[in-house]
């Protein structure tokens, strides 16, 4: 324990001794005094004595517990039980000295801290009392996000002055504002508080009416009844009220609306699962920021990460979440916030991790990086491996990952070319390699990696190879490392700094031990060493040691797969060899090789063929093994409509969630063999009414892709959304291309609507939901067309010169062929000109890239005829024809 908790427990024991002796005393006289006059005791004086004789009771215990906490400092449920001893003594120094010796090992939890914060509000009632509790309920709030302990600060700040009760709704607004389902309740209290405390003028009625707009824009559960205490509040006094701007606040209310449509399933299924299943909810937060964190304000998603934490503080995983999180978009330095929350740092909140999960490697190894970071002295970091050596781990994993991260610091910070800084990180190795000897035994590091990261370094910038090659002969003695192939290729490797020889010895050396785990690659690696280094006569060697070994190998796994009895299935065979190729794993056994080595010794014996296997048994086997295709049922096609452009991540419940308009009765997502969305499928609805309501919502964006619906009529000729593709000139409408890609619909219609009545604006997107930088505008007439081409084209947008021309789209299909006879056109294409005519050249070009090479060479020179004198003939060629041309 440190001073502070020593001197805690210290002072606890003689004050409770004390109260102890004083218990005893009084008991004795009330003894004593009953003696004397035995006519004259009541039974009131019966009761003192029972009581003295209760509370001697329960300081015995709370003594015989503080004695247990010294002995195991971290046994949670002594201090649980040493605070409900304190409490039942109803002594509130004692349950102070108690709380603060509770919290100087564990964050006391919302429900401690609510039942010691409601006894101090109870009886605060000066200013300096109330701002004494003002600070404990700051500690409370710091340690764990609670509504429930904001709801009873609120409490505090109804019965403090103005200039207090300002600074906690301050630091509980904008906060626990912002919970989906409890915010509520705290916008409730703070309006109530506002109300009691102001007087009724212009200036309150016009604040209260920034406070529900502040509420407003926030998703929270029931906000409709917010919005209608609004609305009659703005009705009543729409004379007073100033400021005010219904489209902005409809705007923002509307979006938070929707907002809550998608998290309000999230907070239902954390109500309704079990407290007991914290790897299911810890899971369901991380879904839950997953989903809605890309449309939450910066805000809202920590008061998330706080929540998670608050709800599973004792797993790891999720305050490592948070951090990853808060490492990213750290709290603005220059700006001040009140709130307890968006105010605290990295440190601040891998301290509070620390706190609650004092055993995670992981966090401690957070810390030296945070430290690091913001460039703190080694002092400070050698107080964290003192603080590490307190702490009880349950296995020696932990404490190696700690080690490794404190040592691989050091190295970072070591001067290489002094010898001193070389032996102090020496002996801070040979410091964590004892201690994690002394504290486990043979069971520390049994895989030697410190001892590997030591050898490394003395390999390496320490310049010790002697020193490197002793640590890592310790590494291949030490546990089963001896049978790991990637330790002896690395140690090959290392010793190769010290030559070729060295590095020849170890190969030698690694090819004879017992059980490697895979044989062929070392083999592989010695043989790749001695085709770059060795002689003949050393690859010979080497050849010679490495192929008995892998043929034994081989031959002892045959052996084991037949004493198994296990039958040889050929499609099995095949799709394992296949799996292992892709997985770059061993070969299949009898037929090892070494890398791009192909050896005699070595060739994979010849497969027999099946006597009678004709290409159409072969056929008709694959065939019958196919599964049947499944018949399409077209009764409800009215009914139904086609989603495509999905992400591949997208889910049946984010479907419903961006559409929440539709009444869907059945989604069936489209996946493939791997088992993944194919980014497409069908939606049914219940009434054959909504297909044409689903068709209205074409392109509306899921997951930042627009989503296409289309009609599911098998014939192309009913379907209602089909693709009208103009083919004649389009004077009342402009082409539009060179727009910034950010550039949306209503800043097109921003653009070009000074010049006529707009009719339709379509931007032009890729699949994925990019722009193009391509539109089509429609005005109600020509003129507006005409004239919108002559003022804007090559207009500057944002730094992206547009141009715009009137639409002449292309013909659909290949354009009427001209006789050769016709004068052929050349015209150069432009934006919004006529048909382009295909020219001789270009026919050339098309029909070399379809008739062999040794056929062109023909058509320029004589006749395929005997007759020289004859004209060249039309007549098409036969396939035997172009057999006897490419056979010359």
């Amino acid at each position: 324990m440190s001073d502070t908790e020593m001197k805690q427990m210290e002072k606890a024991k003689e004050d409770s001794a004390e109260v102890a002796e004083g218990n005893e005393n009084k008991k004795e006289a009330k003894t004593k005094d009953g003696s004397e006059d035995e006519s004259s005791s009541s039974d009131s004086d019966m009761d003192d004595v029972e009581d003295a004789s209760k509370e001697a009771l329960q300081m015995k215990q709370y003594l015989e517990l503080l004695g247990k906490i010294q002995e195991d400092k971290y046994n949670y449920d002594s201090y649980v039980q040493l605070l409900e001893i304190a409490h039942q003594m109803t002594d509130l120094d004692k349950i102070r000295q108690t709380a603060e010796i509770f919290s100087s090992v564990y964050p006391l939890s919302p429900e401690i801290w609510l039942r010691w914060l409601k006894i101090e509000v109870s009886i605060a009632s000066s200013p300096e009392q109330l701002r004494e509790v003002d600070k404990l309920f700051r500690r409370a709030l710091c340690d764990y996000f609670s509504v429930e302990v904001a709801q009873e600060y609120a409490v505090l700040a109804s019965k403090a002055n103005q200039e207090l009760s300002e600074a906690i709704w301050d630091a509980l607004i904008p906060t626990y504002g912002l919970h989906a389902t409890k915010g509520r309740s705290i916008f409730g209290s703070y309006k109530e508080d506002f109300l009691a405390k102001n007087e009724d003028t212009p200036e309150r009625l016009n604040r209260l009416a920034r406070i529900y707009e502040q509420e407003l824009k926030i998703p929270l559960k029931n906000m409709e009844d917010s919005y209608i205490e609004y609305k009659l509040l703005c009705e009543k006094y729409k004379d007073t009220l100033q400021d005010l701007n219904p489209e902005k606040f409809e705007r923002r209310y509307r979006q938070a609306k929707e907002l809550l449509q998608r998290m309000l399933p999230f907070e239902d299924r954390l109500v309704a699962l079990d407290p007991h299943c914290h790897q299911e909810r810890a899971e369901l937060y991380r879904e839950y920021i997953k989903e809605c964190g890309a449309q939450l304000g910066d805000d809202e998603l920590q008061v998330l990460y706080e929540r998670s934490v608050a709800d599973c503080c004792l797993d790891p995983s999720v305050w490592s979440d948070y951090l990853k999180y808060l490492n990213k978009y750290p709290p603005d330095e220059d700006e001040y916030s009140p709130s307890l929350v968006f105010s605290q740092t990295a440190l601040d909140l891998v301290n509070r991790a620390l706190h609650n999960c004092p055993w995670s490697a992981e966090l401690y190894v957070e810390k030296m990086r945070i430290y690091e970071r913001t460039k703190r002295n080694k002092e400070e970091l050698l107080k964290i491996m003192e603080e590490v050596a307190t702490v009880e781990f349950q296995a020696p994993e932990p404490a190696v990952k700690v080690w490794l991260e404190y040592l691989t610091y050091l190295r970072r910070q070591a001067n290489f070319e002094e010898e001193k800084e070389r032996e102090i990180l020496r002996s801070n190795f040979e410091l964590a390699w004892n201690q994690l000897g002394r504290s486990w035994g043979e069971l520390a590091d049994p895989e030697c990696k410190i001892l590997q990261f030591w050898g490394r370094l003395e390999y390496g910038p320490l310049g010790d190879p002697l020193k490197g090659r002793e640590l890592w002969q310790n590494v291949m003695d030490s546990s089963d490392n001896s049978t790991r192939v990637g330790l002896w290729i690395e140690y090959a490797e290392l010793e190769g700094t010290r030559g070729k020889d060295p590095t020849r010895k170890v190969y030698r050396k690694a090819i004879n031990s017992e059980g490697l785990n895979d044989p062929e690659t070392l083999a592989a690696a010695w043989m790749r060493f001695e085709r770059c280094n060795g002689s003949l006569e050393q690859l010979t060697s080497c050849q010679e040691q490495c192929i008995p070994m892998i043929q034994a190998y081989y031959k002892s796994l045959s052996q084991q797969r037949a004493s198994k009895g296990r039958k040889s299935d050929p499609k099995k065979e095949i799709d394992q060899t296949q799996s292992t190729k892709k997985k770059n794993l061993k070969r299949p056994h009898d037929q090892p090789s070494f890398g791009d080595d192909k050896d005699d010794h070595f060739k994979k014996p010849e497969t027999p063929k099946k006597v009678g296997s004709t290409l159409e048994q072969s056929t008709k086997r694959i065939r019958l093994e196919e599964p049947p295709v499944k018949e399409v049922d077209v009764s409800s096609d009215n009914k139904r409509v086609f989603f495509s452009n999905l992400s591949f991540d997208a889910t049946e419940e984010q479907i419903r969630a961006a559409f929440p308009e539709l009444r869907m009765k059945s989604i069936e997502l489209v996946y493939g063999s791997s088992g993944k969305s194919r980014g497409f499928g069908y939606v049914e609805f219940e009434d054959e009414r909504d297909v044409q309501k689903a068709l209205s919502f074409d392109r509306r964006p899921l997951d930042g892709r627009p989503v296409f619906i289309s009609s599911l009529a098998r014939d192309k000729s009913n379907r209602s959304n089909k693709f009208k593709y103009a083919e004649k000139f389009e004077p009342n409408k402009i082409f539009i291309k060179g727009l910034p890609f950010e550039a949306s619909s209503d800043d097109v219609r921003t653009l070009f609507e000074p010049f006529g009545k707009l009719k339709d604006v379509r931007l032009v997107y890729y699949r994925s939901g990019k722009s193009k930088g391509l539109a089509y505008v429609e005005y109600e007439n020509e003129a507006a067309a005409k004239n919108a081409v002559l003022k804007m084209d090559q207009h500057n947008m944002n730094g992206f010169t547009i141009t715009v021309a009137l639409s002449a789209p292309p013909p659909r299909g290949n354009p009427t062929a001209t006789s050769a006879t016709e004068p052929m056109t050349s015209a150069g294409s432009s934006l919004g000109g006529g048909k382009r005519h295909v020219i001789k050249g270009d026919a050339k070009q098309m029909l070399s890239t379809m008739v062999p090479t040794a056929l062109l060479r023909k058509t320029g020179g004589a006749s395929a005829s005997s007759n020289g004198n004859n004209p060249p003939t039309n007549k098409p060629k036969s396939n035997e024809d172009f057999r006897k041309l490419l056979l010359k």
